[in-house]
């Protein structure tokens, strides 16, 4: 779990019933919350709590923790908590000594889609020291994406730039395939063309001089 200034602690659990209101939760998140023991808002990143530059779009942070009783996420129900709150939120789901997190960017580009971790053993992860919030969630996300985010870019910025790259990972990986079982000279000529194609354009975007 990322270690956040004391400052920022909070630790109020909350009973899933007040939950469950709070939700409208439908019958499988009601399902899946037979599993979870406490539901734990660890943290606020915020402005006063931090120390640093507020911001329109990324106001607050919350860091919750979930505590199950068997080893299995509960994504539904996250979800659901997670659209009844308006403000950006990362979960962390701890099940005896291994965790396993969750998080969502509430932006237009990419609301909705979910990132989640593997299970893996729990244990404190210091934090860098940042100016704002939105370079906390930046860091947060770089948490569940492939590829850092450069200094001078905005969250949304990196959202977007790591979608890309993600796409052109997926196109490259499945060019290079199909030059593999290709027979016919002028199809690999294509493919390989193709393929040159998508490698320029991911050398670019991994370049911070040509983004941010």
């Amino acid at each position: 779990m990322l270690k956040f200034s004391s400052r920022t602690e909070v630790n109020k659990e909350f009973k899933l019933t007040d939950l469950y209101k709070q939700m409208s939760a439908t019958k499988e998140a009601r399902k899946e919350g037979t599993s979870i023991s406490k539901v734990i808002l660890k943290n606020v990143l915020s402005p006063n709590t931090l120390y640093c530059d507020a911001d329109k779009l990324i106001k607050e942070i919350y860091v919750f923790e979930i505590i199950v009783d068997t080893q299995m996420i509960p994504e539904t129900f996250i979800k659901e908590l997670d659209a009844s709150i308006k403000l950006h939120t990362l979960f962390y789901v701890r099940y005896d000594d291994v965790e396993a997190s969750m998080i969502s960017y509430k932006a237009s580009t990419e609301k909705g889609k979910y990132h989640i971790t593997n299970w893996e053993t729990s244990r404190d992860i210091d934090v860098p020291i940042c100016n704002s919030v939105p370079e906390f969630y930046k860091f947060i996300l770089s948490r569940f994406y492939k590829y850092p985010p450069f200094e001078a870019e905005s969250v949304d910025a990196y959202v977007k730039r790591n979608s890309k790259l993600s796409k052109l990972d997926f196109q490259i990986s499945k060019t290079e395939s199909a030059i593999a079982f290709s027979t016919q000279s002028k199809k690999k000529f294509e493919y390989n063309a193709r393929l040159k194609e998508y490698k320029s354009e991911r050398e670019i975007l991994l370049r911070s001089d040509n983004n941010g």
